[in-house]
């Protein structure tokens, strides 16, 4: 759209009278740029063409805090910068006509710039996880800049589990520190979570997205034991003199250590987490980490009228 600026005197003083040409109603604007728009990387280099096809013009340049050009009589001119580094720059072509008016056309130019740098920490906390607790992953992204195009994805191997986004209009750079809450299984023990930023910048930017991807945190996810009670049938038969075995084993990290609890006037044989047994009676295996304790009571019955498994 075209900003048209015409003076007037008024009553006799100078009068500036401003509209919006390039709607239905009026003639259509004078300016063109090529490209209409651009996508910048901070720091990269810049070129834009303004002509126009005016036959009454004295002449047209370039309005910027850098790359400005003063009033040539030519029918194009050329904003060019080097080295774009100004966040809020907003050039526009402009053309004199010989009637005192003045046409300008402003250039959309969208300045981008990656992260310096981005980590995954932990929120208040150090060391293992224990499974079924709630933490949360904090994203610690450096510099980066416009917010508004900004995705934070965030991915536990290659598996994606959520998406960040900001309505933040500045476009100067930000740090950010968007965060995942979490509730570990003992399977999510040695799994990696990274996030990644990536900006969206429509059809006029980079394609692929310009990305920046975390290191990996790998976490270590503690559970309580888990007693194998597939070792354990649901009967065993036991006759006297005819030892029966109860073997115990528990899954768990770290390494569960097992216990056998039972009255100490009954003759038994153990062996790590295997017990030996002759006669009737209740059998307690007990399996203990720094995270809680399992146990299973055995109740061990004679004669053949079987074993029976109570689970805790």
């Amino acid at each position: 759209m075209c900003e048209i600026i015409f003076s007037r005197i008024f009553l006799g003083f100078p009068v500036l009278l401003l509209w919006m040409a390039g709607g239905p109603t009026h003639a259509a604007c004078p300016i063109e740029l090529n490209p209409p728009r651009l996508v910048v990387r901070y720091g990269d280099a810049v070129s834009v063409n303004c002509s126009t096809s005016s036959t009454d013009h004295e002449g047209m340049g370039w309005e910027a805090t850098f790359g400005g050009t003063g009033l040539e009589e030519v029918n194009f001119v050329i904003w060019n910068v080097e080295n774009l580094t100004d966040w809020t720059i907003q050039p526009k072509c402009y053309i004199t006509t010989k009637d005192g008016g003045q046409r300008s056309k402003l250039f959309p130019v969208v300045l981008y710039k990656t992260p310096d740098s981005m980590s995954i920490s932990v929120l208040s906390h150090s060391g293992p996880m224990v499974e079924g607790r709630e933490y949360q992953l904090q994203c610690n992204i450096q510099s980066i800049a416009p917010l508004r195009n900004l995705v934070v994805k965030w991915y536990k191997g290659n598996e994606p589990l959520d998406n960040v986004t900001y309505s933040n209009a500045s476009k100067t750079p930000e740090d950010v520190s968007p965060t995942l809450m979490i509730i570990p299984s003992k399977d999510d023990d040695g799994a990696q979570y990274k996030c990644r930023a990536e900006l969206d910048l429509g059809p006029e930017g980079p394609q692929p997205h310009p990305t920046v991807t975390s290191e990996p945190l790998t976490v270590t996810v503690h559970y309580k034991p888990r007693i194998n009670v597939s070792r354990l049938t649901e009967r065993i038969p036991v006759f006297r003199g005819y030892p029966e075995e109860l073997v115990c084993e528990a899954e768990g990290y770290p390494q569960p250590r097992i216990q056998w609890h039972y009255d100490p006037a009954k003759p038994v044989s153990e062996a790590g987490g295997n017990l030996t047994v002759f006669e009737a009676g209740l059998y307690n295996c007990t399996a203990t980490n720094d995270v809680d304790t399992s146990f299973i009571v055995v109740e061990v019955v004679l004669n053949g009228n079987g074993t029976f498994i109570k689970l805790y």
